[in-house]
């Protein structure tokens, strides 16, 4: 019995392509300042994004995810959120050096 395989979906298979070497490769430092402006700009609708910010499990406030998780998950977790997750595709919207400025200053806030 030969097993039912479905082909992966163009876009996400692109997606892949243009983003692993980004992923394998990221390890500027960042701009927390830069990265400031981002979390205004795409992030305080959901997140608290203050130094201090509550820490709550869903959506975790800055602060918390500072302290409880490295750059490596922040950058993985921005790229790629859980599926679950209302979070949008920042792969889509964002270049990899905005991500570093984004993982940056979330780290900044680290107690």
């Amino acid at each position: 019995m030969t097993p039912i395989t479905r082909p992966i979906p163009a876009r996400l298979l692109a997606l892949t392509l243009v983003l692993a070497p980004a992923l394998a490769t990221a390890q500027s430092e960042g701009d927390p300042t830069a990265g400031r402006s981002l979390a205004e700009e795409y992030c305080t609708d959901c997140h608290d994004i203050e130094r201090g910010g509550a820490f709550k499990e869903y959506p975790p406030s800055f602060a918390a995810i500072a302290i409880f998780r490295d750059a490596e998950q922040i950058r993985s977790r921005i790229y790629f959120p859980p599926w679950h997750a209302s979070m949008p595709q920042f792969s889509a919207l964002l270049w990899p050096d905005e991500v570093d400025d984004l993982v940056a200053y979330i780290l900044s806030l680290e107690e």
